[in-house]
């Protein structure tokens, strides 16, 4: 029998672990508790795990999952020093992040430039998140710049635009991981440096807290070479910057991958994978792709109100901006994450035939007739 220690907030942690474990819950906001005869343990984001706040390994620990697209939030090294194997749920959430880009970058163009196009979209980092950007961008038949050297590297078929191309752009969303050593490190690269003597409509970053350098943004922002910016990630998050956030065009509470089957895909993900590793039988999923029929009889039938009611983007920038005095904000931005009902992505949804015809941007998201 596995021992498994999870966090509480895997969705479907229950039922998705493999028949063959003994299965543990803990509170994140409580931290790590004692891992005693533990031999797997599976975490989310929320939970930063490295030398200082887990320096007593247990010789039973071979295995830690995180259902969550990338393991910046582990200090690789040490575990992998420690004989441990790492397994994250890279790529459960890219159709949920490129939904949230398109939802953010509708909005802003219906209320900035609504008789405009959107101008020229720089990707930066094209992996499974930003590929799935891209791929709606030129579905709205958006033109855009791909910026990923490390792919270049290791991916003989990719080639990245120069950085000068990329930074040429009108709009900027990022998608790359936090690195602070290697090669490629990311933390703050968009900075001073890159925002001085150049001109911006938008910025987005539903990546990582701390790729971008969030006061040199709200100075430019100040400046006016910034037009807009859409945050949903923060340097120091749980403990936002309120004045960054107050200046944002969108501030969500890094929600962007926040999705029922982006989350039924990470935690399966890294159950398989957990299974994987100890020879176990996987979880035949129970969860099937059952579209959701939504009506929209009582509101104004404009692209902005019908947005809104699908996707909770604008719910979540307002209860963030309700919590922004707040002292224990820290926790109530936890709780934005852990407590809200998870959206459904376009493709499961439904609306009337009418209203795809009438807004054709909807039927592009992959919205479905009823």
């Amino acid at each position: 029998m596995i021992h498994v220690l999870a966090d509480q907030n895997l969705y479907k942690i229950e039922e998705l672990i493999p028949p063959q474990t003994q299965l543990n819950l803990y509170d994140p906001s409580k931290g790590i508790p004692d891992l005693g005869e533990t031999d797997a343990l599976l975490i989310r984001t929320v939970t930063h795990l490295n030398e200082d706040t887990l320096p007593s390994i247990p010789p039973s620990l071979k295995f830690i999952g995180t259902g969550s697209s990338g393991t910046d939030h582990l200090d690789n090294e040490y575990f992998e020093h420690k004989g441990i194997t790492l397994a994250d749920a890279n790529g459960c959430n890219a159709r949920a992040v490129a939904e949230y880009v398109m939802t953010a970058l509708l909005l802003w163009k219906e209320e900035h430039q609504p008789s405009k196009s959107f101008g020229k979209v720089g990707v930066i980092g094209v992996g499974k998140a930003g590929s799935a950007v891209v791929d709606l961008l030129r579905d709205f038949d958006i033109e855009c710049v791909q910026y990923d050297p490390p792919r270049e590297e290791r991916d003989p078929e990719f080639k990245s635009a120069p950085l000068e191309d990329v930074l040429d752009c009108e709009i900027l969303t990022f998608h790359i991981p936090l690195n602070k050593k290697g090669d490629h490190p990311t933390f703050h690269w968009l900075n001073e440096e890159k925002l001085t003597g150049r001109k911006f409509k938008l910025i987005i970053n539903a990546a990582r807290g701390g790729v971008i350098d969030e006061l040199a943004l709200m100075k430019f922002y100040v400046k006016g070479t910034v037009e807009n910016y859409i945050l949903d990630v923060w340097e120091d998050e749980p403990d936002l910057n309120t004045e960054v956030a107050k200046h944002a065009f969108i501030a969500t509470p890094h929600i962007a991958g926040y999705s029922e089957q982006a989350k039924i895909n990470a935690t399966k993900i890294v159950c398989d994978k957990l299974a994987t590793h100890f020879d176990l039988d996987p979880t035949i999923s129970k969860y099937k792709n059952v579209s959701k029929k939504v009506d929209l009889a009582h509101i104004k039938y404009d692209l902005t109100n019908i947005l809104t009611r699908l996707h909770p983007i604008k719910g979540y920038d307002a209860a963030l901006r309700d919590l922004f005095d707040r002292t224990d904000k820290k926790v109530l931005f936890r709780n934005l994450r852990n407590e809200w009902p998870y959206r459904y992505e376009y493709s499961f949804l439904k609306i009337r035939a009418e209203l795809l015809d009438e807004l054709p941007e909807l039927e592009i998201l992959g919205i479905s007739r009823l």
